[in-house]
C-alpha cells in the first residue's frame, strides 16, 4: 500500500514538474534545449509519423526538415531526393542548428519543408511559416490541434507551448494564398500539406 502511494506521488511530482517547466519556458519565450539535448527524449515511436509525412514527397525533390531528431526522414524519402536538416542541437556534422523561438533562418530554395512533431514547441508558428514560405513550394507538417488535445494542462505536460486549432493552422495557409489539405492523422495529431 505504501509503495503504491509513493509511486503515485512520484508520478504526480514528475507530472507537475513537467507542467511547471513548460509554463516557465512559455513565460520566458524560450525553448527546452535541455530536453532536446538528451537522447532519451527522442523516440523511435515517432518514426511512423515521419514516414506518413515522407510519403507526400515526390521523387527528385529537395527537402529541408526542422527538428530532425534521430535523422530517420533521410532514409524514408523517395528516390533521388536531397535531404537537408536542422535541429535545436547538433545531430551530426551537417546539422544547421536553429532555435525557431529565437531566429528566422535563411534556407536554400527547397521543394519541401517538413515539421514532424515540432510546431507544438514553437511560439510564433504563423511568423515561422510566413518567413519560410519564401524558400519552399510545400510544407508537410504535423500538429496536435486543440480540436483533439483541448486540455491545457495536458498540453503543457507534453511541453507544448502553442495552442492552435485545425482551422487556425489552415488559416495560416489561406493568408498566404496557398492550398492546404489534411493528409491524415497519427495518434490524434493532424497531418497537413500546404502548397503554393
Amino acid at each position: 500500500m505504501i509503495k503504491k502511494v509513493k509511486n503515485k506521488l512520484r508520478r504526480l511530482k514528475t507530472k507537475y514538474s513537467k507542467i511547471s517547466n513548460t509554463y516557465f519556458n512559455k513565460s520566458q519565450k524560450q525553448s527546452d534545449i535541455n530536453r532536446w539535448s538528451q537522447q532519451k527524449s527522442l523516440f523511435s515511436s515517432w518514426d511512423e509519423r515521419t514516414q506518413l509525412l515522407a510519403s507526400q514527397v515526390l521523387p527528385n525533390s529537395k527537402v529541408f526538415e526542422f527538428g530532425a531528431a534521430r535523422l530517420v526522414l533521410k532514409n524514408m524519402l523517395p528516390e533521388d531526393c536531397t535531404y537537408l536538416h536542422s535541429d535545436i542541437v547538433k545531430r551530426n556534422e551537417e546539422t544547421l542548428v536553429v532555435d525557431l523561438n529565437k531566429e528566422l533562418p535563411k534556407l536554400p530554395k527547397v521543394d519541401y519543408v517538413i515539421f514532424s512533431g515540432v510546431l507544438e514547441y514553437v511560439f510564433e508558428i504563423n511568423t515561422i511559416i510566413v518567413h519560410l514560405s519564401q524558400f519552399t513550394n510545400h510544407f508537410v507538417l504535423s500538429y496536435a490541434t486543440t480540436n483533439t488535445f483541448a486540455n491545457t494542462s495536458e498540453r503543457r505536460f507534453h511541453g507544448w507551448v502553442s495552442d492552435l486549432s485545425e482551422s487556425d493552422i489552415i488559416a495560416i495557409a489561406k493568408a498566404l494564398n496557398w492550398q492546404s489539405k489534411i493528409i491524415g492523422t497519427w495518434k490524434n495529431q493532424t497531418l497537413f500539406q500546404f502548397s503554393k
